[in-house]
């Protein structure tokens, strides 16, 4: 009996460290079962918007304007009921823009004016006074650029981008303009050339993507520019792969080319491609975070394909690489995806935006939204049999 005892703890254990080592796991996150509405959904974004302490979920619809899905603590989700605006919208961001501890919500759109969203605290909502600086964006950020306190908004066009800063009192000022000249289909913020400030990388196609230098006060201008000409970016993350303790650059691609997804920093915000593989199906979005907590950041990549569908995947960091952990989430064309600790257990699940797009054309038809739950806390959290 004590060896069999014993046995049960052994092969525990080497399951655990097959969670923490980087290995393929197939069962990494697992389909809760949840199908969240039946709308053409673009963007999602989490944040805790009614003030409950979990992490409730925010989505940027087509045909439907905003809903929100608020979640009960435990990783499932119910309609709010509300719906913001009435209009087409394809990005959601969600942050605390007028300062009083409630988030507030950002949309924007192909087709309409940026949308600002303020929270009574109790995470209901009305529309405040739009920007009118643009009327369309393709992507959208939010982040203090000038270090004032106040959070503001980085929109890239289908034109040239822009920043728009946060005065307080609930309105925003011109800044930055004029940035690129053509398609910015991702943006992302962080100290790119270890000066301390926000730094700015944005990228898209037909044109070069950029890392921005900030100088501290808001004010942007180009460190370095990389060939992202052909890659069709639709998403930017960034996080520190190699350890070495400044921020790489993680791409969702779009244009079909393998080897690009990750862009090494040389330490001065210069980057580089690192050159892994990570599949050349066309990506609408990802997630960067860690998912089997062995301290290498790894990618989800949303999969949207027009025609015949194809499951969105996530690849786990290595010291060599990154490896295929098998997992693959859904059978509809996902427009977005977002990482958060949605049930409270201490590792990072995945809410992922669907629609259809029947053919490689832009008919585009509503899917339910679908809620994936990490699985590797359970898996670690094994106690040795007694006796």
């Amino acid at each position: 009996m004590a060896r069999s005892a014993l046995s049960l703890w052994t092969a525990a254990l080497l399951l655990v460290l097959a969670v923490g080592s980087g290995a393929p796991a197939a069962d990494l996150l697992v389909d809760s079962g949840q199908r969240l509405g039946n709308e053409v959904t673009w963007g999602v974004a989490l944040g805790d918007i009614d003030g409950d302490g979990d992490l409730d979920a925010v989505t940027a619809n087509f045909d439907a304007a905003a809903m929100i899905w608020l979640n009960d603590g435990k990783g499932q989700f119910s309609d709010s009921g509300q719906r913001l605006g009435t209009g087409r919208c394809e990005m959601v961001a969600v942050a605390d823009l007028d300062g009083d501890g409630a988030l507030d919500i950002v949309l924007g759109s192909w087709d309409t004016a940026l949308a600002v969203w303020w929270n009574d605290g109790h995470g209901v909502f009305t529309e405040g006074r739009s920007p009118s600086v643009f009327s369309r964006c393709l992507s959208l950020g939010v982040a203090d650029l000038n270090a004032d306190g106040r959070l503001d908004l980085f929109v890239g066009s289908p034109g040239r981008d822009f920043v728009l800063l946060n005065n307080g009192g609930r309105t925003f000022a011109s800044g930055a303009s004029g940035l690129g000249s053509t398609e910015t289909g991702g943006i992302a913020f962080g100290d790119m050339d270890g000066d301390g400030d926000v730094d700015v990388v944005a990228a898209g196609w037909n044109e070069p993507g950029r890392v921005w230098a900030n100088d501290g006060t808001g004010a942007l201008t180009q460190l370095c520019a990389f060939d992202a000409t052909e890659l069709h970016v639709h998403g930017v993350a960034l996080a520190d792969y190699e350890g070495d303790g400044d921020l790489d650059a993680f791409f969702a691609i779009a244009g079909g080319l393998a080897g690009y997804n990750v862009w090494r920093n040389d330490g001065a915000g210069t980057l580089g491609p690192a050159g892994f593989d990570l599949g050349s199906e066309p990506e609408q979005g990802l997630a960067v975070a860690d998912f089997n907590l062995d301290g290498q950041p790894d990618i989800a990549l949303a999969i949207g394909i027009g025609g015949t569908p194809a499951p969105s995947r996530v690849w786990l960091g290595t010291d060599d690489g990154f490896v295929d952990s098998g997992v693959r989430m859904g059978m509809a064309f996902a427009g977005r995806i977002a990482a958060g600790d949605l049930d409270a257990d201490g590792d990072e699940d995945l809410f992922i935006a669907f629609l259809c797009l029947p053919e490689a054309g832009w008919d585009y038809r509503p899917a339910p939204n679908e809620v994936w739950l990490n699985t590797t806390k359970e898996k670690t959290c094994v106690q040795p049999p007694s006796g």
